[in-house]
């Protein structure tokens, strides 16, 4: 037996309205844990890869509560994934708060949608419950207008996960904005609920699972509550979280600077959107955080970070959820708009909307570049009042809301950088992505390694599948020697996922072993938690070769390759050479027992991991990509 887990699967037909409630197999526990491991294992046997991305009777939303949560300090994030409208492959990202809790405290695990309602839906679940709850009176609402509305409709306490306007127009990076503040960005999920006419699930319940040692359970809970509140390093994180983080990447020269071209920033400039511009600067009283104080931090958060700001010019001032390193890079640093104001206002609309700021902020970099380098006419500039030029916050918003509605040049836009690239017939070289997804705000040229990740996470350019260790400059020696720690923390953010821990929380991996024994009764050492990550690795990877996106696709952009123009890394590049990059990949694929022409998992490595159902699916993948490679 194991505890913790409802071990409930829902299975919702919005075309059919019908719901069927299975359970979950103990051996899938073990192999995947929850969260992450739950959403590439249900993933990769419920949406084929031949599956259109917005066609809602092919392709599934999978969502998953980490194992962990409404059991453990910081157990705060909830999972989903889908075939992505933006990458063609699977992709899945994360929001913190309170709805992966409630999901379990209302009697489920996981859900698993498809279908396509006739008319716009929501979907309601209190304790194992579902429920089809009509929405067309919330079509084209913002995300937070939407949240508060169904609160209101359901329970005060409610968590609400739903998409804007861009969801509902199928721009191909939507996000999903959970309880208002925070989003589901990566990968254009919120693309996928709109496709099915679902604006939003919210969900509510009040009935905890039993827990297998609940003595050692509290003991365990407050300890590593107590250690965190107390260590000196995690208070001082507390004060800005990632907020900070435009200082940090303008030291390591890997700050997004005017569309990946301004990687080092002098100290006053980083100064002005540094954690002290935003949470002292502009931060709000105490009144304003008893509001919001039930969802703003994640379940039972030792930390809490969040903070509230509110901009101090005037007609811009919103309440936000303090930006964090991504935001400010990414509306702020990309399109070089340095005023935080300007920059926390555009979050508020970025949100409001339900855009994805990453791929959001490297498109409007991507398009000022084009322009400022004559590549884009003005002519061409359908819906747009003022010039697209570096520093103009007044374009960056006209151009989230010609998106956000796919209006004039935003319908193109919407596309993302590969596709607008394509359909433009310019800005192929200058795009960065990988995969099709815009990459997140950390340039590789600053740290060695660092762009194999990119290259080879499942995702696409994601920041968050591995960073190599320790920091050193690309020219300091090649990137292969990079792989193995790289790997390393790849599989450990895979465990905390699937647990639904917050990467930002420090946990020790003895203390994840102790609290998942109280709470599961199962013996798992962190070394074999740690298992979750390359099997969902080698699943996504199978999938997205069947997909025909893996291995050609492992690559990086070629900005990347070009040299540091200023700052103490000067002339340093991603890799050595782009040999030196090849070489990094294939040694990627040894440590991880890969075919070494394909990338593609072999049958030995499926069945060291307990995946050997797989296998048939992973020799069609490397006998496909062999021949699309030219190799036989």
């Amino acid at each position: 037996m194991v505890y913790g887990y409802t071990l409930r699967i829902a299975y919702i037909d919005l075309s059919s309205k019908r719901v069927k409630i299975k359970g979950i197999e103990l051996t899938t526990v073990k192999l995947f844990l929850g969260g992450k491991g739950f959403l590439y294992y249900y993933g990769f046997k419920h949406i084929a890869p031949s599956a259109d991305p917005l066609n809602p009777h092919e392709n599934k939303l999978i969502v998953s509560a980490g194992g962990l949560a409404s059991h453990a300090p910081g157990a705060s994030k909830i999972g989903f994934l889908a075939k992505s409208p933006l990458t063609g492959i699977l992709c899945d990202t994360y929001a913190g708060q309170v709805f992966a809790s409630k999901l379990r405290l209302a009697g489920l695990d996981a859900l698993v949608i498809t279908g396509r309602s006739a008319d716009p839906v929501y979907l309601y679940i209190e304790n194992g419950r579902v429920e089809f709850r009509e929405a067309s009176h919330l079509w084209g609402s913002s995300t937070w207008d939407t949240w508060q509305a169904i609160r209101k409709e359901t329970r005060l306490g409610a968590s609400v996960a739903a998409i804007g306007p861009a969801g509902e127009n199928l721009v191909r990076y939507a996000n999903i904005m959970v309880d208002g503040f925070r989003a589901a960005g990566r990968c254009g999920l919120g693309a996928v609920m709109g496709s099915m006419k679902l604006k939003a699930i919210a969900v509510w319940g009040n009935k905890v699972p039993a827990r297998a040692d609940m003595d050692e359970w509290r003991r365990v809970y407050r300890e590593v509550y107590e250690r965190m509140r107390s260590d000196e390093p995690t208070r001082a994180w507390a004060r800005y979280g990632t907020n900070d983080g435009v200082s940090v990447c303008a030291r390591l020269s890997m700050c997004p600077g005017k569309h990946w071209q301004k990687l080092w920033l002098p100290e006053d400039e980083a100064k002005k959107l540094s954690g002290e511009a935003i949470v002292d600067a502009r931060g709000v009283g105490r009144e304003t955080y008893k509001e919001y104080a039930g969802i703003l931090w994640g379940w039972g958060c030792p930390i809490k970070c969040s903070k509230l700001a509110k901009p101090r010019k005037k007609g811009l001032e919103h309440i936000v959820v303090k930006p964090e390193y991504e935001n400010l890079a990414m509306l702020g640093l990309n399109p070089y708009v340095l005023d935080a104001d300007e920059v926390l206002f555009t979050e508020w609309l970025i949100n409001s909307l339900g855009l994805d700021s990453i791929s959001f902020g490297e498109v409007v970099g991507w398009f000022m570049e084009l322009y400022e380098r004559g590549l884009i006419k003005k002519e061409e500039l359908s819906g747009l009042s003022v010039e697209p030029r570096f520093g103009s916050s007044e374009a960056v918003r006209e151009i989230a809301r010609l998106i956000a509605y796919r209006k004039g040049i935003g319908a193109v836009l919407a596309e993302g950088v590969e596709k607008a690239a394509r359909i433009l017939g310019r800005g192929e070289d200058e795009a960065v992505h990988v995969k099709g997804l815009e990459a997140a705000a950390w340039d590789p040229r600053g740290r060695r390694g660092f762009a194999v990740s990119y290259a080879t996470a499942d995702a696409g350019a994601s920041h968050l599948r591995g960073w190599p260790r320790p920091h050193e400059p690309p020219s300091k020696g090649p990137a292969r020697g990079m792989v193995k720690s790289l790997i390393e923390d790849r599989d450990w953010k895979a465990v905390l996922d699937s647990l639904g821990l917050c990467t930002f929380v420090p946990y020790q991996r003895s203390e994840v072993e102790r609290i998942y024994r109280a709470v599961t009764g199962l013996e798992m050492s962190a070394e074999e938690m740690m298992l979750v990550g390359w099997r969902t690795e080698a699943l996504a990877r199978i999938h997205a070769a069947l997909a025909g996106r893996v291995p050609e696709h492992d690559t990086i952009p070629k900005r990347w390759m070009e040299p540091i123009a200023e700052g103490p890394l000067k002339g340093v590049k991603a890799a050595l050479d782009w040999e030196d990059f090849q070489d990094a990949l294939r040694e990627f694929y040894r440590q991880r027992g890969y075919d070494l022409e394909t990338g593609i998992p072999t049958r030995e490595t499926l069945e060291r991991l307990g995946l050997e159902w797989a296998v048939a699916e992973a020799e069609k993948a490397i006998e496909e990509a062999r021949k699309r490679l030219g190799l036989q």
